[in-house]
């Protein structure tokens, strides 16, 4: 049984380092991209198309390869928490600035409400990389505008809501296990999901975890993806 456990964690390793060599070459990738769009501005609508094509998916499979990483480290307990006072004003504004050049092109746009002197304690390195995750499908199936909001409830909530046709009914109903939510028709896996919920809950105070919740806005129809974090 011991070799068994000791096989499985081996190659567990093996597919981290691979995944981390993927991600180092995805950077020089995304960067090179980068730089040609400099050198060779798009000259028309479809070069804007293709370059923000270039660079969603390049986004999203950063994406994917972040998450698999962090998860890889949740489990062998490799993660580390590192837990800062954070403005969420300037916080939020940091993310958005990472998407405008995907949101640009398709006439997105992405608006920040933020409560005043808003601040909150969290890793904002992890928190980032969930936000980041749910903007880069937000953009996918937002219509025109996406709306980063955060306040204070009882702790931090950051919203992230598009104007799109919303969660389907199953990924709502089945909340409490996203790794469920695979939709090979849509090319969902739930791993986004499964890895936001982990990272929420990382964030404890006071015997209370932070959490994840997805919910439609009964007056757009619009998606909203729901962020807490315990004082």
């Amino acid at each position: 049984m011991s070799d068994n456990k000791s096989q499985n964690l081996d190659f567990a390793m093996v597919l981290a380092s691979a995944v981390h060599d993927m991600k180092n070459s995805l950077a020089i990738l995304m960067s090179a991209i980068t730089e040609l769009e400099r050198k060779y501005p798009a000259k028309d609508d479809d070069d804007r198309k293709q370059h923000a094509v270039l660079q969603y998916e390049s986004s999203r499979l950063n994406s994917a390869l972040v998450q698999l990483l962090g998860l890889y480290k949740l489990k062998s307990q490799q993660l580390p928490l590192n837990i800062n006072y954070n403005n969420l004003e300037d916080f939020l504004h940091d993310q958005a600035a990472q998407y405008e050049p995907l949101a640009r092109p398709k006439s997105i746009l992405i608006d920040i409400e933020v409560e005043d002197e808003l601040e909150g304690c969290f890793d904002v390195d992890l928190v980032a990389s969930v936000i980041n995750n749910v903007l880069g499908n937000a953009i996918r199936y937002t219509q025109s505008r996406i709306i980063l909001s955060a306040y204070y409830e009882d702790g931090i909530v950051i919203d992230i809501e598009d104007d799109g046709r919303g969660y389907p009914a199953n990924m709502i109903e089945q909340q409490e296990n996203f790794i469920k939510s695979i939709n090979h028709s849509t090319g969902s896996t739930g791993l986004g999901l499964y890895f936001a919920g982990q990272i929420a809950r990382l964030h404890e105070s006071g015997g209370v975890q932070g959490s994840i919740q997805l919910l439609n806005n009964p007056e757009t129809q619009g998606g909203i993806f729901r962020l807490k974090l315990p004082e």
